[in-house]
């Protein structure tokens, strides 16, 4: 009777173990548009970079990488005839790294070679600014070029963008990189069937 007892409640356990991994397997394949699933977020030097998947209303699926948030200060203009105070608040840009997990850990590759790079080369990547409320814009294309690190050498990227009358830039490092593509495979691990 005990034996019975105990394989019954196995078997229990055992369905209840199987539905909610098929569950979050089909989770995993309904991601609702318009929502980021965060798989990793490095922190340096007071910026914080997120790696994170995201699927259009359209049903496009993506990878990227939150470069961080610009706000700038724009000219402040003081004539007695005419005063012009402005400013320009630029909001989050994200890299397009993928469509799938194996383009973005490509990507990142090639963005850590890319550091080996001579100061002063440039390269194009597309990225997406942010519309508020966690979405993605349109794609747009920036310029990001190997700079040298102020005061303590070493080189880092940077990338430049236009923002109505400004050019504004984000950086990455090397350093930066390689813990997100190390986030990158311990999310994997733990979440196989969320990656594409």
């Amino acid at each position: 009777m005990a034996k019975q007892k105990n394989f019954t409640m196995k078997k229990i356990l055992l369905i209840a173990i199987a539905t909610l991994m098929s569950m979050a397997s089909l989770h995993a394949q309904n991601i609702p548009s318009g929502i980021r699933i965060e798989v990793t977020t490095v922190e340096q030097n007071k910026f914080e970079y997120m790696l994170f998947t995201y699927k259009d209303d359209d049903g496009t699926f993506g990878y990227y990488l939150s470069l961080g948030r610009v706000t700038k200060l724009m000219d402040v203009v003081m004539d007695p005839e005419f005063t012009n105070v402005s400013f320009d608040h630029i909001d989050e840009t994200c890299l397009c790294l993928g469509k799938t997990y194996d383009e973005a850990y490509s990507t990142l590759g090639k963005l850590l070679d890319f550091c080996k790079e001579e100061v002063g080369a440039e390269q194009e990547y597309t990225m997406r600014a942010s519309k508020g409320s966690e979405r993605l814009g349109d794609e747009y294309i920036t310029v990001c070029r190997v700079v040298k690190k102020p005061l303590i050498g070493g080189k880092r990227l940077d990338f430049f963008f236009a923002k109505g009358l400004f050019t504004c830039n984000l950086f990455l490092t090397k350093t930066a990189i390689k813990q997100l593509r190390w986030g990158m495979k311990v999310d994997k691990k733990l979440h196989p069937k969320q990656h594409v």
